[in-house]
C-alpha cells in the first residue's frame, strides 16, 4: 500500500530521484525540489525529442490538445520494487534521475559508475539520467562524459537552470513514450507473462494451468491499457480496458477485472480533463463500488495468511473517498473511511496500517472533522512507537504535536500551567489525553 493515492495515480510515471556521490543533504533537497514544476510534461512540448518513426500503438493520443501530457511521480530516494508491478504498471519505477554536486564529486567517471550501479536496483526503468550541477571548467571540458546519461548543468542563475531542467525533462518524457510504445508492440505480439503474488500462491494443477493460459490475453490487454494511461492516451486505454474486462469476466479473473475497471475510471476522468458533473460523479461511484466488490471476490482463503488482495480493496475505497471528499458529501465519505478503518485491523503488514491511518486522518482533516483526524493521528503515533527506536519515537511525538489543538495533549512533565502543550521529549506514557 502506498501513501497519497488517488484515482489518477494510475496515470503517473514513477521516477526515482537519487543522490549520486557525496552531496550535502540541503543541496540535494534543493535540487530535487526543482523537479516539482515538471511533474507534468505536455505532449505538444516533446515532439522535437520524439524520434520514433514506426506507427504508434497509441492511435488516439491527443498531441495537439492542451492539457494532455505525461505525468510524473517523483520518489525522492527511490523505493524498493513492488511484487505487484505486473498488476499495476504505475508501481514500476520507469525512470531514474540521479543528482550530483560536481564540486563534491570531482571525478565524473566515478559519478557515472556510481549512477550505473544505482540504476541496477531499478530493472524496470526505461530511462536513466544523472544531472550533475555546478561543474568546474575542467569537468565542462571533459568531452568523454558528454552525450551519455550524465547531463552537466553549468553554474547559472535559478531561472536558467530550471529552463535547462525543463528541456531535459522533455527529453526524458519523449524517451519514456518511445519505451512505452515498444513495450506495447511487444505485448501485442504475444509472449507476455503477467503474474501477481496471488498467482504464485495458487496450486499448479492442470486446471489452473489451463485457466492461466486463458487469462493471459485479458491480463495483457489490461496492462496495455495501463501503458496507454502512462502515455496520456485515455481513449486508447479505455478500448484496451474494455477488452480486458470482457476477457476477465469470461475467465473469472476477478482481481484483474477490478484492476481493469480501476484503470477505466482513471481513463474516463483523464478524457474529461478534470471536469466534474453529477452524472460523472455517479458513474465513478458506481464503477468504484464494483471495483471494491471484485477485489473482495478475489480473496482466496488459502492465501489469507501469506498474501491478500485486501490492501487493494482498502486502497480503492480510499481513492473513492478522496474523490468525493467535500463537506456536502461528508456522510458518504465518513462511511467509506469507517469501512477502511475496520478493514485495517485485518491487514497483515503493520506499515500498511500506518499508511491507512495517515490517509484516514488526512481525509477527516480535509472534511473539517479534526477530532476524528486527531484520533487516527494518535493511532499513527502508537504504530510508530511499536517500532521501538528513537527515530520512530520522535516521529510519534511530532504526529501527536500536530493534534494538540483538536485532541488536547499535555505533558505531565511540563511545568507551565498553560494548556494545551506538548513536551516532545516526554515518553508516550507521560502524556495525558484529554477528550472532553
Amino acid at each position: 500500500m502506498e501513501p497519497d493515492v488517488s484515482i489518477d495515480t494510475s496515470a503517473m510515471i514513477r521516477t526515482a530521484v537519487l543522490p549520486i556521490g557525496p552531496i550535502p543533504l540541503p543541496l540535494f533537497r534543493d535540487y530535487a525540489s526543482m523537479l516539482s514544476p515538471f511533474c507534468k510534461i505536455e505532449l505538444s512540448s516533446i515532439s522535437s525529442f520524439y524520434t520514433e518513426h514506426q506507427k504508434s500503438p497509441f492511435a488516439n493520443q491527443p498531441w495537439d490538445s492542451g492539457g494532455s501530457g505525461l505525468r510524473f511521480k517523483f520518489v525522492v530516494g527511490g523505493s524498493p520494487p513492488s511484487p505487484w508491478e505486473d498488476f499495476q504498471s504505475n508501481r514500476k519505477t520507469l525512470a531514474v534521475i540521479g543528482i550530483c554536486h560536481c564540486p563534491s564529486s570531482p571525478d565524473l567517471a566515478a559519478v557515472a559508475d556510481q549512477f550505473a550501479a544505482a540504476c541496477k536496483a531499478y530493472s524496470s526503468s526505461l530511462v536513466q539520467r544523472c544531472f550533475a550541477f555546478c561543474p568546474g571548467d575542467s569537468q565542462l571540458e571533459d568531452d568523454s562524459k558528454k552525450g551519455g546519461n550524465l547531463i552537466l548543468f553549468p553554474p547559472a542563475d535559478r531561472q536558467t537552470q530550471e529552463f535547462h531542467l525543463q528541456t531535459m525533462m522533455q527529453d526524458i518524457a519523449a524517451s519514456l513514450l518511445m519505451g512505452f510504445e515498444k513495450w506495447v508492440l511487444q505485448a501485442e505480439s504475444g509472449g507476455t507473462i503477467l503474474k501477481t503474488p496471488l498467482d504464485s500462491q495458487a496450486s499448479l494443477s492442470s486446471e489452473e494451468v489451463i485457466k492461466a493460459k486463458k487469462r493471459r490475453l485479458g491480463r495483457a490487454q489490461k496492462t496495455i491499457g495501463d501503458y496507454c494511461l502512462l502515455a496520456a492516451s485515455p481513449v486508447d486505454a479505455n478500448a484496451h480496458y474494455a477488452t480486458a474486462l470482457e476477457l476477465a469476466r469470461l475467465t473469472g479473473d476477478y482481481f484483474w477485472y477490478a484492476g481493469a475497471l480501476e484503470g477505466s475510471v482513471c481513463a474516463l476522468l483523464m478524457d474529461r480533463m478534470g471536469q466534474k458533473d453529477p452524472a460523472l460523479e455517479e458513474e465513478v461511484k458506481y464503477r468504484y463500488n464494483s471495483v471494491i466488490l471484485h477485489y473482495r471476490k478475489s480473496f482466496i482463503q488459502d492465501n489469507a495468511q501469506r498474501v491478500s488482495p485486501l490492501s487493494f480493496e482498502l486502497e480503492a475505497t480510499l481513492k473513492l473517498a478522496r474523490f468525493l471528499c467535500r463537506r456536502e458529501l461528508a456522510k458518504e465519505v465518513v462511511e467509506l473511511l469507517t469501512a477502511v478503518a475496520d478493514g485495517a485491523k485485518s491487514l497483515i503488514d503493520a506499515s500498511d496500517r500506518l499508511i491507512l491511518y495517515v490517509e484516514i486522518a488526512r481525509l477527516f482533516g480535509t472534511l473539517g472533522y479534526h477530532r476524528k483526524a486527531a484520533f487516527f493521528s494518535r493511532l499513527v503515533a502508537q504504530l510508530y512507537l511499536q517500532q521501538e527506536n528513537r527515530l520512530a519515537a520522535i516521529s510519534a511525538m511530532q504526529v501527536l504535536a500536530m493534534t494538540t489543538k483538536a485532541y488536547r495533549i499535555q505533558s505531565r512533565a511540563s511545568i507551565a500551567p498553560s494548556f494545551p502543550k506538548v513536551n516532545c521529549n516526554a515518553s508516550w506514557h507521560s502524556l495525558n489525553i484529554f477528550d472532553y
